[in-house]
């Protein structure tokens, strides 16, 4: 067992349900400092709260509690970019703002923390930063488009970024769910008498039932468990119900045949 100093810390970013929530929870008991951010700590059920796990307050979107996010975690090890929201609404009718909120959670909130964390990890020249995106970066679920896009932003952010840190001991590590029994919030925006309407309720009621019978989020805290451990990560990990399979498809399939797949699938 390590003594309370040898410990490493790490930041989880959206740690209060699903998929955050499963990481810090496995990481908590497998000696690590864990620390848990939330936009309304006040607001998690007590139960729900793990023990151990140092809870502070993030809004992405906000610069300013980012920067006291920064000044008030200390020293941090690994970093895992999990926190983000998603909707649901055709291209045609999401409101701008919404998409640039979404943007700020998503991708540049993500930005701004570890830009202000990799100054530490540069110096002692050791750390790990793992970001959360989605196969939906590669292949975007109809009617949920900016969710991929967010989520394909954060991974060639992340191809970036192991370009330029690397040299300095930062590894950088993607992983990808797809279909993950979490409960990622989605807001829905569909105007009055739409004509996207049937199909993109069809689409979020066939998302929905994906998703309720999908594994746990538990499998990715194991698998963030198992890439602490590897002296050399890779880069990408896809994971979820026919995670691989999807990944080879959607990165080697004609482009045409992955449009027809995902029309069939949701349409």
């Amino acid at each position: 067992m390590q003594n309370e100093n040898e410990k490493k810390t790490v930041l989880i970013t959206g740690a209060s349900r699903g998929i955050g929530k499963a990481i810090a929870e496995a990481l908590n008991s497998s000696d690590y400092n864990v620390i848990g951010t939330s936009r309304n700590i006040e607001a998690i059920p007590k139960d729900d709260k793990i023990l151990g796990v140092r809870y502070l307050p993030l809004d992405l979107t906000i610069n300013e509690s980012i920067d006291k996010l920064i000044r008030d975690v200390g020293n941090i090890d690994i970093l895992i970019n999990n926190a983000g929201i998603s909707q649901v609404g055709p291209i045609e009718e999401v409101p701008m703002e919404k998409i640039r909120e979404m943007f700020e959670s998503n991708l540049f909130g993500l930005i701004h923390l570890t830009q202000g964390l990799l100054p530490q990890m540069r110096t002692k020249k050791d750390g790990l930063i793992i970001n959360i995106t989605s196969m939906a970066s590669r292949s975007p679920v109809p009617f949920s488009t900016f969710y991929g896009v967010t989520k394909a932003g954060v991974e060639a952010f992340s191809k970036g970024l192991q370009n330029e840190v690397e040299r300095f001991g930062i590894k950088t590590v993607v992983i990808a769910p797809f279909e993950i029994n979490t409960t990622i919030p989605q807001e829905i925006f569909l105007k009055e008498n739409s004509p996207y309407y049937d199909i993109t309720m069809k689409a979020k009621n066939i998302r929905d039932k994906n998703l309720a019978n999908a594994p746990d989020p538990s499998i990715v805290g194991k698998l963030v468990l198992k890439i602490l451990k590897s002296k050399n990560p890779k880069f990408f990990y896809p994971i979820g119900k026919n995670g691989l399979i999807k990944n080879f498809l959607i990165t080697h399939a004609p482009r045409k045949f992955i449009k027809k797949q995902t029309i069939k699938r949701y349409y």
